[in-house]
């Protein structure tokens, strides 16, 4: 199906070519993503050493460490426009388009292209912050999970929702200041954008059977209700985002060009 971009981060992450071969986990993903998005490896480190700076889920998600971000990333976003009322709902969203729109793409990569797969626990995830506070880079500690080589591509996004997805978001949402079906809206239309990226890598047939899987079950493998149901839904022939991410009420953004307004 036919999409357009998620567009807060859609700068970074058009590009395109390398080949096969691997000596590592770390080596083959780097390969992978330099043969289809070599510009990914500009915000995604794989087995390298991270700044001192670069904080973990468990670091930054602490309240003193996340209202510092939030707060330089609200400082910057009304830089123009200081006696403005700020609203902490949309600056969130789009704060959450960045973390979120770096991270998953090179993740689905990793995790639809290698026989062996990364784990996704938090705490191999370090992450660096803009100065302006929303995410720059992330620095990933590789380890293969020995107990999910076996998983099915449907289970292994299923794994990037509750392992890497869910405690970021559960994060965001402890700020009390919005509400995580909004990010998950955002999350699922980006996901649905890069799963059509990857039609040459995967073909077709697996593309809308994981799009079946990922936006029209009501529940995960494992029984949990899954938060990316009918994130995208239907419409005119095409999968569209459900829900505006509230962007068009921050200033100087500039309005998705597939708002769900017009």
């Amino acid at each position: 199906m036919a999409t357009r971009t998620a567009q807060a981060v859609e700068p970074l992450l058009w590009r395109a070519s390398l080949s096969t071969g691997s000596i590592t986990l770390a080596d083959a993903i780097r390969e992978k993503i330099a043969e289809t998005r070599a510009h990914l490896l500009d915000f995604i480190k794989l087995d390298e050493p991270h700044p001192h700076h670069a904080m973990t889920l468990a670091q930054w998600r602490t309240p003193v460490e996340r209202q510092s971000l939030f707060a330089a990333y609200s400082d910057h976003i009304y830089r123009n426009q200081p006696t403005m009322a700020r609203e902490n709902k949309p600056l969130l969203s789009l704060w959450a388009q960045w973390y979120v729109g770096l991270m998953v793409p090179p993740m689905m990569l990793a995790l639809l292209t290698q026989d062996a797969m990364l784990d996704l626990s938090p705490e191999f995830f370090h992450v660096e912050f803009h100065e302006t506070g929303r995410a720059a880079c992330f620095w990933i500690d590789l380890h293969e999970d020995k107990h999910a080589g076996h998983l099915s591509a449907q289970q292994r996004m299923e794994s990037l929702v509750t392992r890497a997805l869910i405690p970021v978001i559960d994060a965001l949402e402890e700020t009390g200041e919005i509400n995580g079906k909004l990010i998950w809206s955002n999350t699922g239309y980006l996901i649905h954008w890069y799963l059509t990226e990857m039609k040459p890598l995967l073909g077709d047939e697996k593309v809308e059977a994981l799009r079946q899987s990922c936006f029209f079950a009501k529940q995960l493998s494992d029984g949990r209700d899954n938060p990316l149901f009918r994130t995208v839904v239907p419409r005119d022939g095409l999968l569209v985002r459900r829900t505006c991410c509230q962007r068009y009420r921050l200033p100087d953004v500039q309005q998705c060009g597939d708002c769900t307004l017009k």
